[in-house]
């Protein structure tokens, strides 16, 4: 007898184990298990809000020809949201905006010259977090013209609360 079998209600709600992928939970009521879906789990969900490769001049660099020039850069990022803010619903206004993340990083971008990257995405993570809705942020800071042989250098930058 298997476990499920010894019990009349386990019986009708689990399938028969499948020979490839193991055993198949199946609901006892299929729109039961719909509305649970719409309905935001308590836990183990997360939602992030995403820039990938947003294309920017930037003042960044140690040395004396990349003083007072700019460069060409790009910055990924990836904004986790608290759960509040994962599910929005009709109102917009909890939701975290991929628009206004990108014009904050062209802000803090353009606001001054950076030594290193690494001082850029730690000034972006700074800058970032002043949104209480992002529990976590992940960056991707990327110099387009740095070696004449490599598509790019850069650094990856993630800071969570």
């Amino acid at each position: 007898m298997k476990w499920y079998e010894s019990s009349p209600e386990l019986k009708a709600r689990i399938s028969p184990p499948n020979r490839i992928s193991g055993m198949k939970l199946t609901p006892a009521n299929a729109d039961a298990a719909l509305a649970a879906r719409a309905e935001p789990a308590a836990s183990g969900e997360r939602l992030s809000v995403r820039v990938e490769g947003l294309r920017l001049d930037a003042e960044v660099g140690v040395y004396a020809s990349e003083h007072g020039r700019k460069q060409p850069i790009t910055v990924s990022l990836e904004a986790e949201v608290a759960s509040e803010a994962a599910h929005p619903g009709a109102d917009l206004g909890h939701a975290v905006n991929y628009a206004a993340l990108a014009e904050t990083v062209r802000q803090v971008v353009g606001r001054q010259h950076h030594e290193l990257l690494e001082d850029l995405a730690q000034a972006l993570a700074d800058t970032m977090f002043a949104e209480p809705r992002i529990v976590r942020i992940a960056l991707r800071i990327d110099k387009l013209t740095a070696l004449d042989d490599a598509a790019s250098v850069g650094v990856s930058y993630e800071r969570w609360r």
